[in-house]
């Protein structure tokens, strides 16, 4: 991860470079410009942490850029260095945002301490923001006692020390979201932005001013120049949720952000540098998609590097009741109530129901009931599903195994579809690899279609 970049402001060469030598040899990264043109445009480029301008340059004062710095980016700092200071100045200085304004000459040291108590303040905030969105109320990723959400709980911690993009595969509702969150809030990345934005829905020219943003008249209604989800998270992780359904005009401009670490905004034609890790998560089968041409080989390539797959509620309902009791425990904390008590026939229920919708909708499903149903305990009519059918048995009466009915499930399909296990895992709502790997586990054929 990159280290807080600095815009060091000053028309002296010998100034600017001893300079930016000691701040260079105590760890910062420094960008340089002599005049206000070259430090608008190198702003614009890159997107500095912090900018320390002295205040008379060839072409106008600090003042003058002061305001379409932070226009830009209101939360940069910029310090002002000056020669001929004055209390009226200062104050001038101070009303017009600036964080410092210091009188020269200005001591080496004493100027760093300053810039790491600014930066220190920056990663500050952005922990508070993070500690912010990570507060109760997000489900944790990994609830639960079943062997596939413990091994996903192994293989995520793994990956949280790399770069690498990870693709997240899961159903819908079935915590996509909550990981890639998780995953960020125990990165390295930790204390800078989580960017979110859902590929699902927006056309393709919202989603390309979303994702890289747009410069002033790039289109009808372009009254000012906007950043896109890459430069906002710049330094921090962005996250692509639904990345299937991206049009495809716009995935060779996201491969080449990721690849070449450079975008352009609409109507713009410089590139600016981006430090992002990319986590994207899809409820597609991507290898299906790149096989019929319906998304790109090399972006599918570049976003799969680490791959994590969050299981459905149906293969693990040892977790269903660990889940219904953390979010009873949230929803009713809420409410100010009691936490609500499950009857046996609601866990029953509860176990046994196929939940179409994962976590998001078993969480939607006892929301709605502790809204409806008075009292703290909550039996299956309080529940408001449709009851599950009785259970098939064997010819000697006893009940099939979960794994029995997924397996008699599974080869009615396959009938229906003759074998196609590609139509069988649309009908079953799930990724063709994800299919055959289920196959494989209940001894059912895995021929290739």
């Amino acid at each position: 991860m990159a280290e807080p970049k600095i815009l060091l402001i000053e028309d002296d060469p010998a100034v600017r470079h001893g300079m930016a030598a000691f701040l260079r040899a105590s760890g910062l990264d420094v960008d340089e410009a002599d005049t206000c043109q070259k430090a608008l445009e190198r702003f614009r480029a890159v997107g500095h942490d912090i900018v320390v301008a002295d205040y008379s340059l060839p072409d106008g004062t600090s003042l003058d850029i002061l305001p379409q710095i932070k226009k830009l980016s209101e939360e940069t700092p910029f310090v002002i260095l000056t020669a001929h200071g004055s209390i009226d100045l200062a104050v001038r200085a101070i009303k017009d945002g600036a964080e410092q304004f210091l009188t020269k000459p200005v001591e080496s040291k004493a100027l760093l301490v300053l810039l790491r108590r600014l930066i220190q303040q920056q990663r500050l905030r952005k922990r508070q923001e993070v500690v912010a969105r990570t507060q109760p109320g997000m489900l944790d990723p990994f609830v639960g006692t079943s062997p596939q959400i413990r091994r996903l709980d192994e293989r995520a911690a793994l990956m949280l020390e790399w770069d690498s993009p990870v693709l997240i595969l899961g159903e819908t509702g079935s915590g996509k979201g909550v990981l890639a969150r998780w995953i960020h809030a125990h990165s390295p990345r930790r204390e800078e932005t989580f960017v979110n934005l859902n590929c699902a829905g927006l056309t393709r020219e919202l989603l390309e001013s979303e994702l890289f943003g747009y410069e002033r008249g790039a289109f009808t209604g372009a009254v000012n120049p906007k950043p896109g989800m890459l430069e906002v998270g710049h330094r921090g992780i962005v996250f692509l949720d639904e990345i299937g359904d991206m049009d495809p005009a716009i995935q060779p401009k996201l491969l080449k952000a990721l690849e070449e670490k450079t975008f352009r905004r609409l109507g713009d034609v410089r590139d600016r540098h981006v430090d992002i890790r990319l986590i994207a998560s899809t409820n597609l089968d991507l290898e299906e998609m790149v096989r019929t041409k319906k998304f790109r080989d090399d972006l599918y390539y570049r976003i799969s590097t680490l791959t994590l797959r969050i299981p459905p509620l149906r293969e693990r309902p040892e977790d269903i009741l660990v889940l219904a009791g953390n979010i009873l425990g949230s929803v009713c904390g809420r409410m100010g109530r009691p936490v609500a008590r499950l009857t046996p026939d609601a866990e029953t229920l509860l176990t046994r129901y196929p939940w179409p919708g994962n976590i998001r909708e078993l969480a939607n499903v006892l929301e709605r009931s502790m809204i409806l149903v008075k009292g703290d305990v909550l039996d299956a009519a309080g529940l408001g599903l449709d009851p599950v059918p009785q259970l098939p048995a064997h010819g000697d009466g006893q009940l099939l195994t979960m794994k029995d009915m997924e397996r008699m499930h599974v080869e009615r399909v396959l009938a229906r579809t003759s074998g196609n296990v590609t139509e069988a895992a649309a009908i079953l709502g799930m990724a063709r690899r994800t299919l055959y790997d289920r196959m494989k586990s209940l001894g059912l054929s895995t021929g290739k279609d």
